[in-house]
């Protein structure tokens, strides 16, 4: 770890002109066959727009910092999502950061035209959605200082690959960075075999669409499991592959679609990604999963051998990694060659970037910590993650003082603890604080857009296209009709005897017991219960 008074300022002079690397040829009229099928594959089987927690611009922001880059704040930040499918990804980023501009393209216009309907009715003015093919973006579509492709890189012909990849370049701004996720072997060879046995039992499918085929072919999976089953021999060797189907069989019939009966599902290795982004004119810049990069959270004897193999090289440093741990899926942090002497490649970080990072709890299994911990630092890092709420660094030394005030404060102890966690991934970074108002009496209220979005997702039928997010861009699964009631009533500051009395009239909540039994949740109650989620949505304002 750097301490910020030895940190050289590494930030370069803006160069006047920009870098414009073109893509190698391609056959067009040959791919174009393969793009108008995936136009069609994904206008006649829907798949459910999702937000995914990896590409949240604030959480982008702060791995661009750990790694070393200066990108652009979230005010005014200009976003591009490549595959937007409904919306699903940046309709509720552009809820929580109504002062950024977010633009997302799609193939589809049967989901394009769903998710500009939600948009409308949501009221929301920063997002739109535009029927565009990826090819036809050039020098003038304009700048971005967040670029998303989630899910669609590995998925099309090569000379859209490269056209990602040429637009991470063109396309970025100065400060950007590009977010793009894939399919990576080695892993993923264990996953082609299911995708062989799909492809090859699809002949027999009862018709050509999309969703009968994968129903059937997930039926064929699972008979080629039980029957694995009943041979003792095939049952050992093949253990790895009958839990491989039965995720498969579990997943949701679009997603297994779109994922193992596409025409192009190309993994790659680390390296040939890498290889490609750079020769497209991108540099690489880690990935978005910090373990993937930064390797010394694991055993001595591990980085010793893989440092060992790599040789001072960071994509083979990465690579061996891979084949160590059997990587299947990545996600690729890009940014433009001009920065690339800023980038980080020692896995340390100054202590300037911790002191302005903001973290959040990634993990929901349990409260408190265990037993057998001693150090009070762990200690309450672990209890401010249990309260669900952002915290910085100077949180936890407030916390400490507070809750062991006769112990002395190891500042390097907190830095690496808050690092560590960051890395294996048990914490969320933050760029910029969030913060998340509890609810005071005759102060707090729920701005139109939010009830709006509420109101859109479950009375409008939202939610067949896409998933509720919250600011951390994590899937809520739990809002319902019930949570948008008690938010009509904090349109304005109110209080909760106030609520209450509206509630004893017009709102009956009924639970049933495991049972059987059934029982009316009393008003108070449960307007605690809603405060406390809305809450956690982050959804009040003063």
């Amino acid at each position: 770890m750097k301490n910020k008074n030895t940190e050289l300022d590494t930030q370069t002079t803006e160069p006047t002109v920009a870098q414009h690397i073109a893509p190698p040829a391609h056959d067009i009229a040959e791919a174009q066959a393969g793009i108008d099928e995936l136009k069609d594959s994904y206008d006649n089987f829907l798949y459910v727009s999702k937000a995914f927690p990896n590409t949240n611009i604030n959480s982008l922001l702060a791995k661009g910092k750990i790694y070393g880059l200066n990108p652009a704040p979230l005010k005014g930040a200009r976003v591009l999502e490549l595959g937007s499918s409904c919306g699903g990804n940046i309709i509720p980023q552009a809820l929580y950061y109504p002062e950024a501009t977010f633009t997302g393209i799609d193939l589809s216009p049967v989901q394009v035209q769903h998710g500009n309907e939600l948009i409308q009715s949501m009221g929301l003015t920063n997002v739109t959605l535009l029927e565009k093919n990826i090819m036809d973006i050039d020098d003038d579509f304009g700048t971005f200082d967040y670029i998303l492709v989630h899910g669609i890189w590995s998925w099309v012909p090569d000379v859209v690959k490269d056209k990602i990849l040429s637009i991470c370049n063109r396309n970025l701004s100065n400060r950007g960075i590009a977010y793009i996720s894939y399919n990576t072997y080695p892993g993923w060879k264990r996953l082609e075999q299911l995708r062989d046995i799909m492809l090859y039992s699809e002949k027999h499918a009862p018709n050509d669409s999309l969703k009968d085929r994968t129903v059937y072919t997930k039926n064929v999976l699972k008979l080629i499991a039980e029957t694995m089953k009943m041979d003792e021999r095939s049952r050992v060797q093949s253990d790895y592959k009958i839990n491989n189907i039965n995720r498969v069989i579990e997943s949701n019939d679009y997603y297994v679609g779109h994922e193992y009966l596409e025409t192009f599902n190309d993994p790659v290795y680390v390296s040939q990604f890498v290889e490609r982004a750079e020769r497209l004119g991108c540099t690489y810049v880690g990935d978005e999963s910090l373990q993937r990069s930064f390797i010394t959270w694991l055993n001595d004897a591990v980085v010793e051998n893989i440092n060992a193999l790599s040789q001072g090289n960071h994509v083979d440093k990465e690579q061996y990694y891979d084949y160590v741990y059997d990587t299947q899926f990545r996600m690729a942090l890009l940014t433009k060659p001009r920065n690339a002497d800023r980038i980080i490649r020692n896995e340390t970080v100054t202590i300037d970037t911790l002191n302005k990072l903001n973290f959040y709890t990634a993990i929901n299994e349990f409260n408190g910590a265990p037993p057998e911990w001693t150090n009070p630092v762990f200690i309450s890092i672990k209890e401010l993650m249990d309260l669900r709420k952002p915290f910085n660094v100077q949180d936890v030394v407030n916390y400490v003082k507070e809750h062991h005030p006769h112990i002395d404060i190891d500042m390097d102890t907190i830095y690496k603890r808050l690092f560590l966690l960051a890395i294996v991934g048990q914490i969320y970074v933050l760029g910029e604080r969030y913060e998340q108002l509890p609810f005071i009496e005759n102060e707090t209220y729920i701005p139109e857009r939010f009830i709006k979005y509420i109101e859109t997702l479950t009375e409008g039928g939202g939610q067949q296209y896409m998933t509720v997010g919250n600011m951390y861009n994590q899937i809520d699964q739990t809002v319902d009709h019930g949570l948008l009631f008690v938010m009509r009533l904090l349109e304005k500051p109110t209080t909760k005897e106030a609520m209450i009395a509206i509630m004893d009239s017009n709102l009956k909540v009924e639970h049933t017991n495991s049972d059987g039994t059934t029982f009316i949740v009393p008003s108070e109650e449960y307007l605690e219960q809603k405060l406390l989620h809305i809450e956690g949505l982050g959804f009040f304002r003063k």
